[in-house]
């Protein structure tokens, strides 16, 4: 079985164990939050390499049992196209990810297009991975008479953390950035970030007449956007992405090490599902994106 996970400075041995006791064959590992690609470009420049090196360094130790994802220091886009190729051609990174916004820009903005652009010509995939939401929109969404702590949660890993990743893959689809790359493919975790509930909705308001795009909102979702639950175990969001999704496009994924999960992989045996579906999203699917 294979799984999307987020690195940290675990003792690999501990995280061996873990992925042994709950039937996890294979991580996708990445930097989460405190990501080095939040740095000005001075400092996020080395960081990045630096975090690549040290995460490659980690993966060569269990080589059937690891892949990585790189930062990249966006502050400096030619760096990151740099850092990505280096990754993927020298380090054997599978793609890379970026956490967020970046100074509270999303990345559909046209300084980052090339990043995008060196991650299609490298058939490999980006994932999108939640980050911290701004002060203004914490304010204003999310503060209220209850306590600093429901604040936190409300902004953060309850809700405002999904909400803002998925306003990311929905610029990014507006922008025309498949039009121009159709060979990009984007990663979303939580179950698409909020994304495939309204992907209907999206669609219907936003005809090719308004947006000027060759193809519909859902066409590009659809056919860019993988999706994984990043350990939300809960079985309508996971019904709704087998209605709304392509079966290809279904990734299984958990959230080590801030969400251990015991049921990794009997929850997705246990779903009801055909044994072609568990195949594909417990492992099939990972495999063909990430050419493992």
């Amino acid at each position: 079985m294979f799984s999307l996970y987020h690195f940290s400075l675990l003792l690999f041995a501990e995280r061996i164990a873990y992925m042994n006791q709950v039937g996890v064959d294979v991580q996708l590992i990445s930097y989460g939050n405190n990501n080095p690609q939040d740095l000005p470009a001075e400092y996020a420049v080395e960081m990045t390499r630096l975090a690549n090196d040290e995460m490659a360094e980690k993966i060569a130790l269990y080589p059937d049992r690891f892949y990585g994802l790189a930062s990249l220091p966006v502050a400096d886009v030619s760096a990151a196209v740099a850092e990505l190729r280096r990754a993927v051609t020298e380090l054997g990174f599978k793609g890379a990810q970026l956490t967020g916004t970046f100074q509270g820009r999303f990345f559909d903005e046209a300084e980052f297009f090339p990043i995008f652009e060196e991650a299609a010509r490298l058939d490999v995939p980006i994932a999108l991975h939640p980050g911290e939401v701004s002060p203004a929109v914490i304010q204003h969404y999310y503060e209220g008479e209850w306590s600093d702590q429901v604040t936190n949660v409300l902004a953060g890993h309850g809700f405002g953390w999904h909400a803002d990743i998925g306003i990311e893959v929905m610029r990014l689809i507006v922008s025309g950035i498949f039009d121009k790359l159709p060979n990009l493919k984007i990663i979303s975790g939580h179950f698409g970030e909020l994304i495939p509930y309204f992907l209907d909705r999206l669609n219907e308001t936003l005809p090719t007449n308004l947006t000027g795009l060759k193809n519909s909102f859902a066409e590009y979702y659809r056919d860019h956007i993988y999706v994984s639950p990043s350990g939300m175990f809960y079985d309508s969001p996971f019904d709704l992405c087998l209605k709304v999704l392509k079966p290809d496009h279904l990734l299984w994924s958990m959230d080590y090490p801030y969400m251990k999960r015991e049921n990794t992989r009997q929850y997705l045996e246990n779903f009801q599902l055909t044994d072609n579906q568990k195949e594909q999203i417990a492992h099939l699917n990972a495999e063909k994106l990430l050419k493992l």
